[in-house]
């Protein structure tokens, strides 16, 4: 088996970015032997931290699929684009009329304000090297305008829990399954993939049990059962939920 996950809203606290009510599942999983791999919008520094605190030593994909790091986030395989180029599409749409307040805007403070992260989480947050988020300040039909300008760049909008993500045309799913092909293609057992933003699909469409976490929110991703794989939506949200549906899957398996 593979635990796959995604981190804010899943297995973090959307508010308190605290994963306590996990940490027994996790334990069970390191007990088994399964690895827990991250996969998720934050950045490679936001992750080197984390690590350690997760007690996780595992390859992971940062900002939304748009690259994969060893354990120590050194050696990378880069599946997006870099980030000058989505600040230069992205002051081409400034031209373009389009309203929009976006990391670089923000500022560690602006960053601090709007997510809640402390003064070191925000600054590594801010170290991004493929994705640029940012918060619609226009109107939704200059939204869907927008939208349709990006993709146009050869780019795309991601929607995660509290950004709009501009980004290389990759995602969690294609990223997933060449992190296991890279550094898991042994693994027996049925890929397990957890999140709770719509960020979260591709990733999710992919793995054999796809657990969609109730969202803060009270918004449910829309994805169901198939002959390919079973899904599961949790009662609990974040890593309430998230340890919920793990101890269900090791019960099953």
């Amino acid at each position: 088996m593979l635990v796959v996950t995604d981190l804010d809203g899943t297995l973090l606290d959307h508010h308190t970015y605290s994963h306590a009510p996990a940490t027994a599942a996790l334990a069970e999983l390191a007990r088994r032997t399964i690895p827990v791999v991250l996969n998720t919008s934050k950045t490679r520094t936001e992750l080197v931290q984390l690590l350690p605190a997760l007690q996780l030593n595992t390859p992971f994909i940062v900002e939304n699929g748009s690259a994969i790091y060893d354990a120590e986030g050194e050696t990378c395989q880069v599946l997006g684009v870099e980030r000058p180029v989505l600040l230069e599409a992205l002051d081409e749409a400034r031209c373009q009329g389009f309203e929009f307040n976006s990391y670089r805007d923000m500022g560690l403070d602006g960053v601090m304000a709007h997510t809640g992260l402390d003064r070191a989480a925000a600054k590594a947050s801010l170290d991004r090297e493929f994705t640029e988020p940012l918060v619609w300040q226009g109107t939704p039909e200059r939204r869907r305008e927008f939208v349709s300008w990006i993709k146009a760049q050869g780019l795309q909008c991601l929607e995660g829990g509290r950004f709009l993500h501009v980004m290389g045309r990759c995602d969690k799913g294609a990223a997933m399954q060449q992190l296991r092909e890279s550094y898991y293609p042994d693994t027996e057992g049925p890929v397990v993939a957890l999140g709770d933003s719509e960020n979260d699909l591709a990733m999710l469409k992919r793995a054999d049990i796809a657990v969609c976490i109730r969202s803060t929110s009270g918004k449910r991703l829309h994805l169901e059962s198939d002959s390919n794989n079973t899904v599961m939506h949790t009662l609990a949200c974040g890593p309430e939920g998230w340890a919920e549906a793990i101890s269900e899957i090791l019960r099953a398996n």
